[in-house]
C-alpha cells in the first residue's frame, strides 16, 4: 500500500516459459521471473485451463500425466494484493511413453482340457481374451486340468487365472518343456486355499512351451471354471 492506496498494480508477465524436463507422468517447467511495485509472492501454472501448480518461484513440475499425451501450459504472476499478470506465453510438451505392457503369450493359443462341461465351454475358451467366456470343466469330479500350448519354449515368470464362480479351492500350476505333447509335468506353483476372483502368481523363471492349471480340489459343488488364463515371460534368448 502506497500513501494509504490499495495496490492495484499488477505484476508484469512472465516470460520465457520453457519446458526443461518431462517423464510419462510429469513436465518440468521454468519461467523469467516478473517485477511487480511491491513484490511478486507465487507464480500460477495452468494446464490447459486447469490450475495444475502454485509456486513462489520461477520453476514448476507437474505431476500426475497420463504417458504420451500432449499437453499445454501457461503462467501467471501474482502479488500479495491479489494482483495477477496477463498469462505468460504458452508453451506444449508431450510425456514420454509409458512402461510397454507385458504381453499374454496364451492369447489363442491352443488349450486342451480334462474334459468340458458342453461344447460352448471348451478350452479354447480360455485363451481367447474374452473375458465373458469361459472353459469349465464336468460338474463334480477332481482331479480337472486345463493347459496351453504356447507353441514354443518361453521363459515364463507370471500366470494369471481369472476364476468363474466355480473355482479351485487346491490346484497346481504344472510346466513342461516336451517338444511334441507334454508327459512330465514341474510343479511351479500350489495352493490348498484358493478362493476364486483372479490369481495372479509371480513364479520363479520358468522355460516352458505348455502351462497347467492341476485342480486337485472344488472350490463348490461344480466343476472348474476360467474365464481366462494368461501367461506372461520372455522368449528365450540362450
Amino acid at each position: 500500500m502506497a500513501g494509504g492506496s490499495p495496490d492495484t498494480q499488477a505484476p508484469s508477465v512472465p516470460g520465457n516459459l520453457t519446458v526443461t524436463g518431462k517423464t510419462a507422468s510429469s513436465v518440468s517447467l521454468s519461467w523469467n521471473a516478473s517485477t511487480d511495485n511491491v513484490g511478486v509472492t507465487s507464480y500460477e501454472v495452468y494446464n490447459g485451463a486447469t490450475l495444475a501448480a502454485s509456486v513462489p518461484g520461477t520453476s514448476a513440475t507437474v505431476s500426475g500425466l497420463s504417458a504420451s499425451t500432449t499437453y499445454t501450459f501457461t503462467v501467471k504472476a501474482k502479488d500479495a494484493a491479489g494482483n495477477q499478470s496477463g498469462v505468460s506465453n504458452t508453451t506444449t510438451a508431450t510425456t514420454n511413453n509409458g512402461p510397454t505392457q507385458p504381453t499374454n503369450l496364451a492369447l489363442n493359443k491352443a488349450g486342451v482340457s480334462s474334459s468340458n462341461e458342453t461344447t460352448s465351454v471348451g478350452a479354447a475358451k480360455a485363451f481367447d481374451g474374452n473375458a465373458t467366456t469361459r472353459w469349465a470343466s464336468v460338474e463334480g469330479a477332481d482331479p480337472q486340468w486345463i493347459y496351453v500350448d504356447l507353441g514354443a519354449t518361453k521363459n515364463i515368470n507370471r500366470v494369471k487365472l481369472n476364476w468363474e464362480a466355480a473355482y479351485a479351492k487346491g490346484y497346481k500350476i504344472q510346466v513342461s518343456t516336451d517338444s511334441a505333447s507334454p508327459s512330465n509335468w514341474t510343479d511351479v506353483y500350489s495352493t490348498t486355499t484358493g478362493n476364486g476372483a483372479i490369481d495372479d502368481l509371480t513364479i520363479t523363471a520358468q522355460d516352458a512351451r505348455y502351462v497347467r492349471m492341476y485342480g486337485t480340489v472344488r472350490g463348490t459343488s461344480y466343476g472348474y471354471s476360467l474365464y481366462e488364463f494368461e501367461v506372461y515371460g520372455t522368449d528365450v534368448t540362450r
